[in-house]
């Protein structure tokens, strides 16, 4: 499934985008069912909500055209993954780290949804987007093995993480603050259930792309992690519990600078999903 938060006249709603260009209205499909996406990952109804999309979607369970907003703006965490990749640890002038991952937590503040511009605040200097994979846990998850992590993913979104790299090149203990500006973190457009993606690949096979006002800028696929999605998530999990709606964003193969005027995209898996924002 693919799951997108639509603004419809009543206010958001999360929907199931189906394959016609027509959205299912959760709180339709479902007894009960949750107009929230993050609520429905929270009730751990996905597997419910699949079996109600294939039996029969009704026509007045639809709509049609909307606008598609950010798939939902308050989770517990979102977790970021820094030199996950070793050409972008070059990028920096680093290696990447090899015996465990470095990581950073990012406010909710940063959350922006697709076609939503990012800002480059005045005075920084140089800031960059990074194209990545976001993970969506979908239930809690504490302590867990590699072998078992990927079985707490509900799915994937594309990423696009903004960093203040002028502002981290003075001080690498600066990484909290260059990642917590408002609208530095951008995901969606929507949540393509983790059965979907592997439908059309194994996992490590995916690409991930950072594209820069329409050129192609860095890419490379999930086996070029140094650290595998079920590493990281078991990693972290030794440490803090995931929440349902928790995002693990995987890290990215480049960082692009950006400046106002530009736009930026994140690709995954050669049209798989995409999202995109304009820069101001």
């Amino acid at each position: 499934m693919r799951l997108r938060t639509v603004q419809l006249p009543d206010g958001p709603a999360a929907c199931v985008a189906l394959a016609d260009g027509r959205y299912a209205r959760v709180d339709r499909m479902l007894t009960d069912g949750p107009r929230d996406l993050l609520a429905l990952l929270e009730s751990e109804r996905l597997g419910e909500l699949a079996s109600a999309v294939d039996a029969a979607v009704p026509d007045e369970d639809c709509v049609g055209a909307a606008t598609v907003l950010a798939p939902w703006t308050r989770p517990r965490k979102i977790l970021g993954i820094g030199l996950n990749y070793g050409a972008h640890a070059g990028d920096l002038g680093e290696q990447a780290p090899r015996t465990s991952p470095a990581s950073f937590l990012k406010g909710d503040h940063t959350i922006v949804g697709p076609g939503q511009p990012i800002v480059v605040p005045p005075g920084i200097g140089k800031v960059t987007a990074e194209a990545e994979l976001g993970l969506v846990i979908g239930r809690p998850c504490y302590r867990v093995g590699v072998d078992d992590a990927l079985d707490y993913v509900a799915g994937v979104v594309p990423v696009l993480d903004q960093t203040a790299e002028s502002v981290l090149m003075e001080n690498p203990r600066y990484l909290t603050r260059v990642k917590n500006y408002p609208t530095f973190f951008s995901f969606g457009p929507e949540l393509i259930t983790l059965d979907e993606v592997l439908a059309h690949g194994p996992l490590q096979d995916l690409q991930v792309a950072t594209i820069h006002n329409g050129a192609l800028h860095r890419k490379d696929t999930v086996a070029g992690m140094t650290f595998s999605p079920a590493e990281l998530l078991s990693f972290h999990s030794q440490v803090m519990p995931f929440h349902p709606g928790d995002i693990l964003s995987t890290g990215t193969p480049g960082a692009v600078a950006i400046s106002p005027g530009d736009v930026v995209r994140c690709e995954l898996g050669g049209g798989l999903a995409v999202l995109e924002n304009p820069v101001r």
